[in-house]
């Protein structure tokens, strides 16, 4: 333990609840909007669900990228 505190920073912490409010806000804008725009009964349905987890993962890649380089470009 004394380990994890002698090598956790503050900024360690603050980016990673950063990073997790974006991630929880991209997950719930692209889940939102594929299913609110899904057409075609089940199927449609299947078929948003499966574009809103494509777009929720590409977009938390390049989110994740731009929250690190903010956060750790000294």
């Amino acid at each position: 333990i004394r380990s994890t505190f002698q090598y956790l920073e503050q900024l360690d912490v603050v980016s990673g609840l950063v990073k997790a409010a974006v991630f929880g806000f991209i997950i719930t804008l692209m889940g939102c909007y594929h299913g609110y725009n899904s057409r075609g009964g089940a199927q449609g349905v299947g078929q948003a669900t499966t574009n809103a987890v494509v777009s929720s993962s590409i977009l938390i890649l390049i989110s994740n990228y731009v929250v690190t380089e903010l956060f750790f470009t000294r």
